[in-house]
């Protein structure tokens, strides 16, 4: 009888501990998964048409010309391949005579100094107003790292498109603002957050809400123990009685 007892004993521990790491990896994923959407941000897309002080203006942007209407905001699966269409005018505001960029600028940038996501739109003389119209459509990759992404229209007046994207370093030292005169937010990339562990921002909490998580598990944990000590002794017993 005592031998009985203490192997059941040990197989009771054993489901349990099997029981609390199925809970801690539910929870792991679980609350992987919500720390990523609070990361979400609510900011939206300038509305297009829109004019800059600059001399750009932006008519048309669309994330998914397959679909209805225009997408300046969509939600994509990591490393997505995006197709986009976008138009634009451009014109000198005082030196008719004066060389003038555009360019995308993407948020995902790996440094800023200077970006190193962008497209290049329009390098050239485009005169005064209204200067020149220009479309483009165009395809790139989402980002691989779940999270919100956004998509700027600039201008500058430098002697070469290498500069005026150095320029926004040199005037802001990192991204620039959702909107001023030299451009504006007009696309945002909602990349989903994935369920799968190796890719969780859990690691990435205070400690002290991680030590409160595992404390609340382990409580669960000892609950669900406790509550079922009797089903499981008698399981245990009839697979005995079996064996």
């Amino acid at each position: 009888m005592c031998g009985e007892n203490k192997f059941m004993r040990v197989v009771g521990v054993l489901i349990a501990s099997a029981t609390l790491l199925q809970i801690i990896f539910l929870a792991v994923i679980f609350i992987s998964y919500a720390c990523q959407l609070s990361l979400l941000d609510e900011r939206e897309p300038i509305n297009l048409p829109y004019v800059w002080d600059s001399g750009i203006a932006c008519h048309y942007f669309d994330l998914d010309p397959r679909c209805e209407g225009c997408q300046q905001s969509i939600t994509v699966k990591s490393k997505e391949l995006i197709t986009a269409e976008i138009i634009f005018q451009r014109w000198s505001v005082n030196d008719t005579g004066s060389i003038n960029q555009v360019f995308l600028l993407y948020s995902w940038s790996l440094v800023w100094d200077p970006p190193t996501h962008y497209l290049p739109l329009w390098f050239g003389i485009s005169g005064g107003y209204p200067g020149v119209v220009k479309s483009w459509s165009f395809t790139f990759r989402a980002p691989s790292e779940p999270g919100v992404y956004y998509v700027w229209i600039r201008g500058d007046y430098a002697s070469t498109m290498e500069e005026a994207v150095a320029n926004i370093w040199r005037k802001y030292g990192g991204p620039p603002p959702y909107n001023d005169d030299g451009g504006g937010v007009i696309g945002k990339i909602i990349v989903e957050p994935t369920f799968s562990p190796q890719n969780s921002t859990i690691f990435n909490m205070p400690v002290s809400a991680l030590v409160l998580v595992m404390l609340l598990i382990f409580m669960l944990a000892v609950f669900i123990h406790s509550s079922t000590k009797k089903l499981r002794y008698r399981f245990l017993k009839r697979v005995i009685a079996i064996v």
